[in-house]
């Protein structure tokens, strides 16, 4: 008896992409989905996806969920999926879950984190994961700053304008800023500030503003 629905976590690089939605004449991650779901089980799948990131956003694991229209085995799932996806989109782990199961509306939390290379020279290594400002920054009243925002708030000032909420609350769990190494190549460490956002869910473009 084949599984009443399924949830994928999904990893991709998000530089090629104007984004998770679709839009039309654009490459999304949706659209990519969409294509390799449909070739696999030979008709159109609807799913529902935990974070819809925005254009060049990378995911380490965002979520989808979706009702398979036929029986594929679970195990052999992430192979096939990801034989039909392109190199910057994985399958990483494939679950059955319950039917009433939904990515978007069942999350518990998400978190976002921003990377930001503090210095003038930008290196080319970091150029596709980190964002450069060239004036020193002064971490002490960053994180003295984001406490305010930790907790239940409106964030209705941060929501860009295109977003389809109506409710403009959500909660804060944690605002982390801190100095971290990044590691790439030969073992080389650049040191970035890292900014990671915990939280309930978020509005439209409210973590980048």
């Amino acid at each position: 008896m084949r599984p009443v629905n399924i949830r994928l976590t999904l990893q991709y690089d998000g530089a090629g992409f104007t984004g998770y939605e679709l839009q039309p004449g654009k490459r999304t991650v949706r659209g990519e989905l969409e294509q390799a779901l449909k070739r696999l089980y030979k008709s159109p799948v609807k799913f529902n996806c935990a974070s819809r990131t925005d254009a060049a956003v990378h995911a380490l694991a965002n979520v989808i969920s979706f009702q398979p229209p036929s029986n594929i085995e679970i195990a052999k799932l992430p192979i096939a999926l990801n034989s039909l996806l392109p190199d910057d989109i994985r399958v990483l782990k494939v679950e059955p879950v319950k039917k009433n199961f939904n990515a978007r509306f069942d999350a518990k939390s998400k978190t976002y984190e921003y990377l930001i290379y503090n210095g003038v020279i930008m290196p080319p290594q970091l150029r596709k994961i980190a964002w450069q400002v060239k004036p020193r920054l002064n971490l002490s009243a960053m994180k003295k700053a984001a406490k305010y925002l930790v907790g239940k708030h409106d964030f209705s000032s941060f929501c860009a304008s295109g977003g389809d909420d109506t409710d403009f609350v959500r909660t804060i769990h944690s605002f982390v800023i801190r100095n971290s190494s990044f590691v790439i190549w030969g073992g080389e460490k650049f040191k970035v500030v890292s900014l990671s956002v915990t939280g309930n869910g978020f509005l439209y473009k409210m973590v980048r503003n």
